[in-house]
């Protein structure tokens, strides 16, 4: 492990050491030397394509460096310096890519941005990063035309630069500051002087190459600074404990300003030689997965949920229900009595229209539900779950990936609901909370903390919130969970959000809400502790699911208290597998989504309120709207089923 290794060297060695990027083992430190490596290695081998107008646009290791140091140059030439922030605002693209790279070899720090965020939201993360320079997506100039205050330059990403003006947002066109220019204007700025000013930098393993602003579950917008050796010791962490290497393809379809993405796409790629295709529009995902034949996908619970939910209805369109539901039955028969898979051989048309090739999935940025692991599995496709947090850079833990055990035992089946073990490097342990009255040695489980190269060193300007996370070298994730003896962390919630009964029992609102959201009425859930007549209860917070609810009650009888006995009924069903104190005694329903961050989808449990109406004409519009952005359009019958 080269944290290990790093120790055992002498002050000086170790110094010499990282001035050249490298470990000891000759693993890189810096993103500088990891791209000098992906060009030595990999050469002419694709890197990074993407489709624009049927035409395929595709860059090879040689390219992705000269492009990344041109970009690097131009931003020396237009002022900016080693420490200052540069935002990404962006979708993804080979663009987002070079231009991260380019910050990061310019010295300067990479501020990415989701670009689906509202205009308010963006001016803040600038303000609070004082942002210099900002790399924008065309679609989203105008959009955050007024977020972007700090900002001296503003490079556009995309055919449609703004180069006229009357594509120029007013306050940029007034004054000439910000300036605006193309992604190729500003590699044409490049000049010999600042070329010379990029190649003799020498970057150290422990300066930040990343802001990373994150309000998680819990709410207030924090920076996470992530410094090149954090970047690098997760890639050595991942590259031996995940099977990702030069033959495997995968198309990103998860937008990269989120850390886990991130790390694949751009620092575990490179370095393995993998071939990354960009798909930003989820009604082509099929073509994509047909035409590149991917390996490897990786996604979050939401999309994988969504995804199987278009595979039933592309499958209840073609009138193919009851043949699909018998293949279900039979894979899960033989597996339960022999532990072989058959799913790949029961739904082999589906594996053709996702490529053939397709290896296994990873989930992770939230908590996988069960049954969602379940039913990939029945179709013969593997989801492994992993975690970890922005603040872990991001990886600490995933399954490992063993065919056999897949396809010829009961292994994954009896595992899941696991995250699997520690990544090579990463140490995991737990420790008491006391304000929650959880002790490890009484109840076996406690708040996971993290320890590794791949640690935060803090927040950005946040002094009080670093101490407050930090317990010496420890992270403290926030998470609460038991170790088992195969060395499986096994998370049962949130060390803020346990609910503690009067009893002094505990209730996990996350093990309770996996197990109501498994009825078709509840499209969002969460559980909180409310006071009832002096007790403290769990209670449910539910946006019911619209469709399921008028197939069972008609638009006539849908008012709030049939709604609410409906989904009352379903809740008490289920609740007969779940111990007394743990059932919630109370449903509220909302008329509207639950709020959830940005890109993940999660709920933010801190921004839950005291109070919610529901009204069923608004639920009405509300759902629609819910239907509109989290649906996978499909363009025939039976692209829904191909989009798995």
């Amino acid at each position: 492990m080269v944290l290990n290794k790093l120790r055992l060297l002498g002050g000086a060695e170790e110094e010499t050491l990282a001035v050249r990027g490298r470990s000891p083992d000759g693993a890189p430190l810096t993103f500088a030397q990891l791209l000098e490596d992906a060009r030595r290695t990999w050469g002419e081998k694709i890197a990074y394509q993407q489709k624009a107008r049927r035409e395929w646009q595709r860059i090879n290791y040689i390219d992705l460096y000269k492009r990344s140091y041109d970009l690097a140059a131009g931003l020396a030439a237009s002022g900016i310096e080693q420490g200052d922030r540069v935002a990404i605002i962006a979708e993804n693209s080979i663009e987002w890519v070079t231009a991260y790279y380019g910050i990061v070899l310019a010295g300067a720090i990479a501020v990415p941005m989701y670009y689906e965020l509202k205009p308010e939201e963006i001016a803040e993360m600038s303000r609070g990063a004082a942002v210099r320079a900002a790399f924008v997506g065309a679609r989203s100039l105008s959009k955050f035309d007024r977020s972007l205050a700090p900002a001296s330059l503003v490079v556009v990403i995309g055919e449609r630069a703004p180069l006229s003006p009357d594509n120029v947002p007013h306050e940029f066109a007034s004054d000439g500051k910000p300036q605006v220019i193309s992604l190729e204007e500003l590699a044409r700025r490049a000049d010999y002087h600042s070329r010379q000013r990029v190649a003799s930098l020498v970057a150290s393993p422990d300066e930040v190459a990343s802001i990373v602003f994150t309000s998680g579950t819990t709410g207030g917008m924090k920076g996470v600074m992530l410094t090149h050796r954090n970047f690098m010791a997760n890639l050595a962490s991942i590259r031996t404990s995940i099977p990702f290497n030069d033959r495997d393809r995968l198309v990103m379809v998860l937008p990269m300003h989120h850390a886990f993405p991130f790390i694949v796409t751009v620092v575990v790629a490179p370095a393995v030689g993998g071939e990354i295709t960009f798909e930003n529009d989820l009604r082509r995902i099929r073509d994509r997965m047909a035409e590149v034949k991917p390996t490897l996908l990786i996604a979050v619970p939401q999309l994988l949920e969504v995804m199987y939910r278009n595979v039933v209805k592309g499958i209840e369109a073609q009138g193919r229900r009851e043949s699909f539901e018998k293949g279900l039955r039979i894979v899960e028969a033989t597996k339960q009595r022999t532990g072989i898979n058959l799913g790949r051989i029961v739904f082999r048309e589906l594996h053709k229209r996702l490529g053939g090739s397709l290896r296994f999935i990873v989930s992770g940025g939230a908590a996988l539900n069960p049954e969602t692991a379940r039913d990939f599995a029945r179709l013969g496709i593997p989801v492994l779950q992993g975690w970890g947090m922005t603040e872990a850079a991001p990886v600490l833990s995933v399954q490992r990936w063993q065919p056999r055990k897949f396809y010829m035992s009961n292994y994954y089946e009896e595992h899941i609901g696991s995250v699997g073990q520690p990544l090579d490097g990463v140490e995991i342990a737990l420790i008491d909370v006391p304000e929650k009255e959880l002790y490890v040695h009484l109840h076996g489980e406690g708040e996971l903390v993290a320890r590794g190269g791949n640690i935060t060193p803090g927040y950005w300007q946040a002094e009080e919130a670093t101490k407050a996370a930090k317990l010496g070298d420890w992270l403290r994730t926030g998470d609460v969970g038991r170790i088992d003896d195969e060395g499986n962390i096994w998370i049962t919630g949130r060390s803020k959000f346990v609910i503690v009964l009067d009893s002094g029992e505990k209730v996990h609102p996350d093990e309770v809400e996996e197990k109501l959201s498994r009825s078709p009425l509840i499209e969002d859930v969460v559980v909180v502790g409310r006071s009832m007549r002096g007790r403290t209860q769990p209670v449910a917070v539910v946006f019911p699911n619209r469709d399921e609810v008028m197939a069972r009650l008609g638009e006539a009888r849908a008012d709030q208290e049939s709604v609410r006995a409906l989904v009352r009924r379903d809740v008490d069903q289920i609740q007969r597998d779940i111990a007394q104190y743990k059932r919630v005694v109370d449903i509220v329903l909302t008329d509207e989504p639950l709020p959830k961050t940005a890109g993940l989808r999660k709920v933010q449990r801190a921004l839950i309120r005291d109070q919610y109406r529901f009204d069923p004409r608004r639920w009405e519009q509300t759902w629609r709207a819910h239907l509109e952005a989290t649906a996978l359009p499909a363009d025939e019958p039976e692209a829904a089923a191909a989009t798995a």
